[in-house]
């Protein structure tokens, strides 16, 4: 979980780093909600934890 969070604090992750949340038991989903700009896509991930579920916000730099 320390490293779920550490990676969502991030916000700006890199390839192997979005998979890893993707690969995580805690994730629900990891979804593509829209290109953010020019630069970064948006990820909306959604979370379980303590038993509520959590919706946090990352992005993709585009290569």
């Amino acid at each position: 979980m320390d490293r779920l969070l550490e990676l969502l604090d991030r916000k700006f992750l890199k390839d192997r780093e979005l998979l890893e949340l993707e690969d995580d038991e805690y994730v629900l989903e990891c979804k593509l909600t829209k290109p953010h700009n020019a630069h970064y896509n948006e990820y909306i991930i959604k979370i379980k934890k303590d038993g509520k579920i959590e919706e946090h916000l990352v992005y993709l730099k585009h290569r």
